[in-house]
């Protein structure tokens, strides 16, 4: 795993587990869109990994690390040829829960996400923070053990628009 993927799920963690006692919700949002992003860039990392290689000059590197978008990693993990691959329908289910709970963490004034069931007025916990850390740590193992076929396809619908 890339040391900036690495880093991030740390930092995910020391923001979650910062404040003593009962913790700041700012605190504890930025620790789910961090745990988002940590998933999110080791996406983006086994793309160009695999289709320019690491080492390369950055000019062709990045442009592949960049071409993931939000919403089309959900589309691409649900493409058809992936429902028979359990390892990709749990990336996908992981993915998707990140991704809602980061968009909450990040633009919702409400005082918890709405697709945890418990009292709308209660804060959002600590615990939750660390589970969808957890979440996050889990999906990034299941795609560092792809195998290379699997990756290789699976990086290849992330990083280009199907046509219909």
């Amino acid at each position: 795993m890339w040391s900036l993927v690495t880093h991030q799920l740390e930092n995910a963690r020391a923001l979650a587990t910062l404040d003593k006692g009962r913790p700041r919700q700012a605190s504890l949002r930025r620790a789910v869109s961090t745990a988002y992003y940590g998933l999110f860039q080791a996406l983006c990392e086994a793309c160009a990994v695999k289709l320019v290689g690491w080492g390369k000059p950055w000019e062709a590197f990045t442009p592949i690390f960049r071409a993931l978008e939000h919403n089309r990693v959900s589309d691409a993990l649900a493409h058809r040829s992936f429902l028979n691959k359990s390892e990709l329908q749990r990336l996908k289910v992981a993915f998707n829960e990140l991704k809602t709970a980061r968009e909450w963490a990040d633009y919702s004034p409400e005082p918890r996400p709405n697709f945890v069931l418990a009292d709308r007025d209660s804060p959002f916990t600590r615990g939750e923070a660390l589970t969808l850390i957890e979440l996050a740590e889990e999906a990034i193992l299941i795609l560092d053990r792809l195998d290379d076929g699997v990756r290789l396809e699976l990086v290849a619908r992330l990083v280009t628009k199907s046509r219909k």
